[in-house]
């Protein structure tokens, strides 16, 4: 089994799948520990919140109580005796059967005191207490509770709740005056709480099950607890230490914590909530997840299984069927394998249709040739072989041309209907061109032949016929008129033109020199000015390709090392192959003039020569902007505030160069540099470089590169 068979992805996507799952599950249990958290949280609040409704109603009830005693007539005009009378004695029962009175003390009070200052004694509804004996009841045993006392009962109040922690023992008093306000009270009315009755209050509300819950004075004393008594003395130690955090470790648990503070008695409600019972019931997510990641799995090793027997065996047995091929290498996997296989055949599939083109193009201009140099009975031809070779498809409408250039491309035909085949017969370069009807033959040798004055090329042309059989006669017949044509001149002793000269080095070293110094304008009228000068007739474009050339090798040798000298170097050599390309006279010149323009301005620079200000912003914002879609001659123009028809005309001045042609060349420039240095597509190319239209770009660089972006990229 190979390192990287197809079997390892699929485990690894198995496993991949099951980790995705189990994290699932994980995150659901954590999602619902949360919510199961926020509804403690919840119910905790809600809880607390009856506990202080349930209390605030208690103290109500027991203030309702102190108000009344207070307000009593009896009680109130006895407390304002100075010095009450022996025959007052009676008035004692009258007070102590108000305080043992049905309904006069609520439940949660262990016992009522009324103090009299004019007495200095104090009334329950059983018995009569000296101060000193009152005193050590609320207070404890000691030298320092008269004093405590008496600070109590000189303070007027209404119902004021105080707490008193002595030797252990924490009591809750609540302490109304009589008056409750105003001068000094002749009277306390003191309600002793009864904490097993406030543990009770707290108790009955606290229904949520594991918690406990505490009732703190503002001193931190525990007046009472409901749940673990030993977690309750741990809170309030903590409470002491001020260590009560929202989350806390109590004997090796975690638990919630939660507080509110009661308003009207300054008391402090704290409940703790464990941490294992909200966890507790959040696992059930998870052992439920855990049921249905063992049935998963068990199904995916089936499935596996399955799929290895289905599967995997047919895909093993036909990349062993495979032949050997270099691009099979051993770490790809199976689908990697097959797809390389496929790859070479496709590769080598269409290496074998460009052999059978090249092979059909060649057997089509052999058969073309000895047709015109042989009197070939056609009919022998069978319909096989012609339809093979696709000569077929031409038709029987032919016409003959004379040709006194091989240099011409004729490899894109003029339209559809017509088909062109440049053959050389007897070594004679002719062009024949066959098309199914006369109309569109002529029309078509009309287009030809002002192709050919255009380019300068001298041709003879024979005249439309029709029939394969008439080829090589009308070859004979061509051949022996153009014989006569040229007889002519020479039986009237019409002069031979002088054979032409060519660019001399001195001409081409100024020109040269004109260039590498950025005078772009000079060179330019320099090799204009050497074409018309050198020539007494305009030289055909095989001359004027070879002319330039000799310019181009000039400069190729004058460009100095480095890396700009190579992109030079390059673009020099583009620039022959484009001529090469080249139909008209003033196409070649037109690349003539990019290329100068181009290389005047890279070696051109504002520290050495007097460049305008104008020109330098207009080619910094060629520069920066001619990688977009949008960007043209208008678009400078109206970043650059002024008129297409000024900044054309300027820059023309400037640097002898078209802005447009500057601007196609530095496009195809980039996008060469792009291909060569990325290995990206030509579309890719094209966008990048700032083409919209793929076509455009194709066009384009091959009036500029002298090839097709395709080929280029290929080489």
């Amino acid at each position: 089994m190979k390192k990287r068979s197809v079997l390892y992805t699929w485990v690894i996507e198995f496993s991949i799948l099951l980790i995705l799952m189990a994290t699932m599950c994980v995150t659901l249990t954590l999602s619902a520990r949360r919510k199961l958290l926020d509804e403690y949280t919840e119910i905790t609040i809600q809880q607390q919140e009856k506990i202080e409704t349930a209390l605030n109603n208690s103290m109500s009830q027991i203030k309702t109580d102190a108000i009344n005693l207070a307000c009593n007539n009896v009680i109130r005009s006895f407390s304002l005796l100075s010095t009450p009378m022996p025959s007052d004695n009676y008035t004692f029962y009258t007070i102590q059967s108000l305080l043992a009175a049905p309904g006069s003390t609520h439940s949660a009070v262990s016992e009522t005191y009324i103090y009299f200052r004019n007495l200095k004694k104090a009334l329950t509804s059983k018995t009569v207490y000296e101060k000193e004996t009152l005193a050590a009841i609320l207070f404890g045993p000691g030298g320092e509770v008269e004093k405590r006392f008496d600070s109590l009962r000189t303070t007027s109040s209404l119902f004021r709740v105080i707490s008193d922690s002595t030797n252990g023992r924490t009591q809750v008093m609540a302490v109304t005056s009589i008056p409750t306000q105003g001068r000094s009270p002749t009277a306390l009315i003191i309600q002793v709480l009864d904490p097993q009755a406030l543990g009770e209050i707290v108790a009955g509300q606290a229904t949520m099950e594991g918690t406990t819950t505490l009732l703190m004075d503002s001193s931190g004393q525990l007046l009472c607890e409901s749940g673990n008594p030993a977690l309750a003395g741990q809170l309030v130690q903590m409470a002491a230490e001020k260590r009560l955090e929202s989350h806390v470790e109590l004997g090796n648990k975690s638990y919630y914590l939660l507080q509110k503070q009661l308003e009207e008695e300054n008391w402090t409600l704290i409940t703790l909530v464990p941490v294992s019972a909200i966890t507790r019931k959040s696992s059930w997510v998870w052992q439920q997840s855990m049921v249905f990641l063992m049935v998963f799995l068990a199904v995916g090793i089936v499935a596996a299984a399955s799929m290895v027997q289905l599967n995997y065996q047919p895909l093993r047995e036909l990349t062993r069927s495979l032949p050997t091929k270099s691009d099979c290498v051993e770490d790809q996997n199976e689908y990697q394998q097959i797809d390389g296989a496929f790859q070479a055949y496709r590769r080598d599939l269409e290496r074998m249709r460009i052999f059978q083109e090249n092979q059909r193009v060649s057997l089509q201009k052999e058969l073309m040739q000895n047709l015109l140099e042989h009197d070939i009975d056609v009919s022998a031809l069978s319909g096989d072989i012609a339809s093979w070779i696709r000569i077929d498809s031409w038709g029987e409408w032919f016409v003959l041309l004379l040709l006194k250039d091989e240099g011409l491309d004729f490899s894109e035909p003029l339209t559809e209907k017509v088909t062109l085949l440049p053959v050389q017969p007897h070594g004679v370069p002719t062009l024949c061109m066959f098309a199914r009807e006369e109309t569109n033959l002529r029309q078509s040798l009309g287009m030809m032949e002002a192709y050919l004055k255009e380019n300068g090329v001298d041709y003879f042309a024979g005249s439309v016929r029709c029939g394969w059989k008439q080829i090589h006669p009308a070859f004979l017949s061509l051949c022996e008129r153009s014989e006569i044509a040229q007889e002519q001149p020479e039986r009237s002793g019409t002069p031979t033109p002088s054979p032409a000269q060519r660019i001399t080095v001195a001409q081409g070293s100024e020109i040269t020199r004109l260039t590498f110094s950025g005078n772009a304008e000079e060179a330019i009228r320099a090799l204009h000015h050497t074409l018309q000068t050198n020539f007494s007739s305009s030289p055909d474009m095989f001359l004027l390709r070879m002319l330039l050339t000799d310019v181009l090798v000039t400069m190729f040798n004058a460009v100095p090392s480095g890396e700009q000298g190579t992109e030079v170097q390059q673009a020099i050599v583009a620039t022959s192959r484009a001529l090469q390309k080249a139909m008209t006279h003033a196409e070649a010149e037109e690349q003539m003039d990019t290329l100068i323009g181009a290389m005047a301005v890279k070696y051109t620079s504002p520290a050495e020569t007097d460049q305008p200000e104008l020109l330098s912003r207009i080619l910094q914002c060629v520069q920066d902007h001619f990688c977009e879609h949008d960007f043209n001659v208008s678009r400078a123009a109206d970043l650059l505030g002024l008129s297409v028809a000024y900044l054309s005309k300027y820059f023309k001045q400037q640097t002898g160069v078209n802005l447009l042609n500057y601007l196609n060349s530095l496009r195809i420039d980039y996008a060469k540099k792009l291909m060569d240095e990325e290995q990206i597509t030509v579309a890719e190319a094209a966008d990048r470089a700032g083409y919209e239209s793929a076509n455009t770009f194709i066009r384009l660089f091959k009036k500029y590169a002298g090839d097709t972006p395709g080929n280029y990229n290929k080489h």
